[in-house]
């Protein structure tokens, strides 16, 4: 990695691009994944809790999730992605008490659910990113996004009206490997022609976002909407004058 190392008269590296997660800290899913599931199953005739499909979700998450260092399911083909996703959700609706008839079908349901998901319709941009992203932007920052995402996020993100902001966009997908390992921070700078002190991670992850960015020797800012986090921005408004941009 390489590039010109501005220093500002402090003697400190001047911030030449922010790199960003993206769930959780561009956008989220509006109202839950739980919702979303049940909705799409209610087209075809089961009613399902949102709630209950919320608590599925994320322990099915959690039991297919690969564990830190072992890489990301998503970087072999787009099959595989899919066949990732079907295996989670399956389980999910399984745990939930889906009917058998339902599940018979799955295929067919889950063809929709999965398209669905790289839709705007479903997702909710914060507040705060737009104009934090302009002042970002005004500033004379690149910006990135580095995310531990399938293949949908850069059709999502056009579908958002976020595309136009970024200089880059890297998911694991394609990098083949995830946060919190160094190398995907890495893959995103090299593209960007910069080195570890000119840029910052924001994140709301403490392990894959925060310690994931130290790990690799970049700044890192957490942000936390709900005021839990001692030290964490409340809102990305906050992150120019925080960087001195």
């Amino acid at each position: 990695m390489g590039g010109p190392r501005d220093e500002d008269s402090g003697g400190v590296t001047r911030v030449r691009a922010v790199l960003f997660d993206a769930a959780g800290t561009l956008l989220s899913v509006h109202p839950s994944v739980g919702h979303v599931y049940a909705d799409e199953a209610r087209k075809f005739g089961v009613a399902l809790s949102p709630h209950d499909l919320d608590r599925h979700f994320h322990l099915a998450w959690t039991r297919h999730r690969p564990q830190t260092g072992h890489g990301t399911p998503f970087h072999t083909s787009e099959a595989h992605e899919r066949a990732w996703w079907r295996e989670l959700v399956w389980d999910a609706f399984t745990a939930a008490g889906a009917p058998y008839d339902f599940m018979a079908g799955f295929d067919t349901f889950f063809d929709g659910l999965y398209e669905r998901f790289a839709a705007p319709h479903d997702w909710h941009v914060f507040d705060d990113v737009m104009p934090a992203l302009e002042s970002l932007r005004n500033a004379g920052a690149r910006l990135a996004v580095v995310s531990n995402w399938d293949s949908r996020l850069p059709r999502l993100l056009k579908g958002l009206g976020l595309s136009s902001w970024f200089d880059l966009v890297i998911t694991s997908a394609e990098a083949g490997v995830s946060k919190p390992h160094p190398d995907i921070f890495h893959i995103a700078l090299d593209n960007l022609g910069l080195d570890t002190a000119q840029a910052v991670h924001v994140g709301d992850s403490e392990e894959e976002d925060i310690a994931g960015a130290h790990a690799a020797g970049l700044r890192a800012v957490r942000i936390d909407r709900d005021n839990a986090t001692t030290g964490a921005l409340h809102s990305l408004l906050e992150l120019p004058a925080h960087l001195g941009l």
